[in-house]
């Protein structure tokens, strides 16, 4: 509800805003965040991200330091969650350019100081959550090292993770609780992964004019993954249904929208 109502008051879309959250709510790969007690973080780190972007659709409205404050308190809550929540600033970035319009046409050039420098702020408490939540890991021992796992293999392994992921949400069967890491992938799947990002990129960077929430809704999903891809390696696993919780939001909203075209 929290999602749809975020959704409505950033795009004024009804149905669709309400498609989106429905297909949020009811998606197979959700279940893990929402079934596992261990989990719980998912859901209320999802909670604040979706409250900080209700919240900052209210700012962008009437900007104030009161509204600004409200945002800034529940991203801070999101990360105390979570810290996958990092990227929010960035995704409040995306948002600017669609459906918000600061940063689309001519806006850009008088606004870009202005927006960007309003997301410092967050951008300087995600580092630093982000940097308290490896040196966490590495304590524990659950921060891997290159030696466990090169560079090569994890950056093969995110281009992979991405791909898996699309394919899951189409296709959510023979879900897992665990995926392990193979080590090492075959040369296949990778490049076949990486052609279709590529080719997927290439089409919502091309119909950025006519339909800017194609782009958005993908690059919302490529960032908002990052902290959990696999480039920084934690635990023994390629891949977990529960890091899809809040970047397949913008898969859903590129569909979506991008299906209810007039």
């Amino acid at each position: 509800m929290l999602l749809f109502a975020a959704l409505h008051r950033l795009t004024g879309a009804v149905w669709k805003s309400g498609f989106v959250a429905a297909l949020f709510a009811l998606h197979p790969l959700h279940v893990e965040s929402v079934a596992w007690i261990a989990e719980r973080k998912d859901v209320l780190s999802g909670l604040f991200w979706t409250l900080s972007l209700f919240l900052y659709a209210r700012y962008v409205e009437s900007p104030g330091w009161g509204r600004y404050a409200l945002v800034l308190l529940a991203f801070v809550l999101g990360l105390m969650a979570k810290p996958m929540v990092v990227t929010l600033p960035v995704i409040m970035l995306l948002l600017d350019v669609w459906p918000c319009n600061r940063l689309s046409g001519g806006n850009w050039r008088g606004n870009w100081k202005l927006v960007v420098g309003e997301k410092m702020l967050f951008l300087i408490l995600g580092a630093a959550a982000g940097l308290a939540t490896i040196m966490a890991e590495q304590q524990v021992g659950a921060l891997k090292s290159f030696e466990d796992f090169p560079f090569f293999a994890r950056l093969t392994n995110a281009v992979v993770a991405y791909g898996f992921y699309l394919y899951k949400m189409v296709l959510p069967f023979n879900l897992s609780v665990h995926y392990p890491h193979p080590g090492a992938w075959p040369l296949w799947p990778v490049i076949l992964s990486l052609t279709f990002l590529g080719a997927i990129t290439y089409l919502t960077i091309r119909s950025f004019k006519s339909a800017p929430y194609l782009l958005v809704g993908w690059l919302w999903y490529l960032v908002s993954l990052l902290p959990v891809i696999g480039l920084i390696q934690i635990g023994s696993h390629a891949f977990a249904d529960r890091y899809t919780y809040i970047p397949l939001i913008g898969i859903f909203i590129a569909v979506v929208w991008g299906g209810g075209r007039d």
